[in-house]
Order: C-alpha cells, then structure tokens, then sequence
C-alpha cells in the first residue's frame, strides 16, 4: 500500500515538475535576446543569404 501511494506521488511530482523546469529553462534562454537596428538586420540577412546561395551552388 505504501508503494502504491509513493509511486502516485513520483508521478505527480514529476507530471507538475517537469513542465515547470522546462519553461523556467526556456525562460532562462530567452531572457537577454540581442538587438539590433534595421540597417545591422538587413546587412546580417543579406550576408547570410549570399553565403547560403554561395553554398547552395556548390551542391548543384
């Protein structure tokens, strides 16, 4: 009986637990993003494009 009783609570604790250390991870992660202005946006997007396309003909 008390096996019964400490599996239901293990699972409880890690049904409730689980989901609240991945969001508390998922926040940590998130918390201090980088920014940028439009100009540094658009010549970042512009490099990586050139150096996809760059990639991509050499596959061809």
């Amino acid at each position: 009986m008390a096996a019964e009783g400490f599996v239901f609570v293990l699972f409880f604790a890690l049904a409730i637990g689980v989901p609240l250390v991945l969001y508390w991870a998922m926040q940590q992660e998130t918390e201090n993003l980088p920014t940028m202005d439009r100009e540094e946006a658009e010549r970042r997007a512009k490099d990586e494009g050139a150096r996809y396309n760059q990639s991509s003909r050499r596959r061809e």
